[in-house]
């Protein structure tokens, strides 16, 4: 774990720039790239950025996350069910069995 601010900062900076260097488009990765380009001078506005970034970004990333990788989750853990498991019943044993436990007296 980084110590001081710098090691800290490069920590940050690194996993980011290499996200963004291989072309993945991603709302929070968005968020520093662009706002990093406006301190260094780009001529972005924050309205442009919101109506053409952010959004489509965001929207791309609700997609793709929640019904691509979702969907196959879905696909894969829940459709899929052996006849074992849907055999199974879900309720509680009736019987009023109890067992005594015994414990160890280890006042010797």
């Amino acid at each position: 774990s980084a110590r001081d601010l710098n090691s800290k900062i490069v920590a940050i900076y690194l996993p980011i720039l290499l996200f963004v260097a291989v072309g993945y488009e991603h709302s929070i990765a968005n968020m520093f790239t662009v706002q990093m380009g406006m301190l260094l001078g780009a001529n972005v506005s924050i309205g442009r950025y919101i109506l053409c970034v952010l959004l489509p970004v965001t929207f791309g990333n609700i997609i793709g996350g929640g019904g691509f990788v979702g969907g196959l989750y879905w696909y894969l853990y829940l459709t899929k069910k052996s006849k074992s498991e849907q055999n199974i019943s879900m309720e509680l044993p009736t019987t009023k069995e109890y067992r005594s436990v015994t414990q160890h007296d280890d006042s010797i």
